[in-house]
């Protein structure tokens, strides 16, 4: 698939932007209203000056973020997606995508066994690819296979 199909495919077509001079509380709003991770930051010419990214606003948070508790801005249980052990990573991806997350907590009953990002879950699914074009170029190159 090329950059442009995948363009095309994206559930918010164009590109949000901002001016470089729009306040941060302002960036992270229109961020939030769109439901998207990272906005480009133009001039008046509305050429690309850089990217303004939820990791770079995490990075200067503590600078004003005195006095806050995490129960006070997380995400509550009764809204979060839960995983499952035995979810596959083909389906946790689909979750990541269709609801724009990057972390799924993985639960058995009420007990916490672990967390997959979305990183985790890509690096996986890679594996998974180079593994299954390894056994077809196999195949095909007539080489054979040695199982253990």
């Amino acid at each position: 698939m090329l950059i442009e199909a995948l363009l095309k495919s994206k559930a918010v077509p164009g590109v949000i932007t901002i001016a470089g001079d729009t306040p941060v509380a302002e960036a992270v709003a229109e961020m939030n209203r769109h439901h998207i991770g990272a906005v480009l930051v133009v001039d008046r010419e509305k050429q690309l000056l850089g990217i303004l990214s939820e990791r770079d606003v995490l990075r200067h948070f503590t600078e004003c973020a005195r006095g806050l508790t995490a129960e006070k801005i997380m995400t509550p249980r009764s809204r979060l997606i839960i995983g499952h052990r035995d979810d596959t990573v083909e389906y946790a991806m689909r979750v990541f995508t269709n609801n724009k997350i990057r972390h799924l907590p993985v639960l058995e009953g009420d007990r916490i066994i672990g967390i997959v990002s979305i990183g985790d879950a890509l690096k996986a699914h890679l594996e998974n690819l180079k593994h299954d074009n390894k056994m077809l170029e196999d195949y095909v190159t007539g080489a054979s296979l040695v199982i253990d």
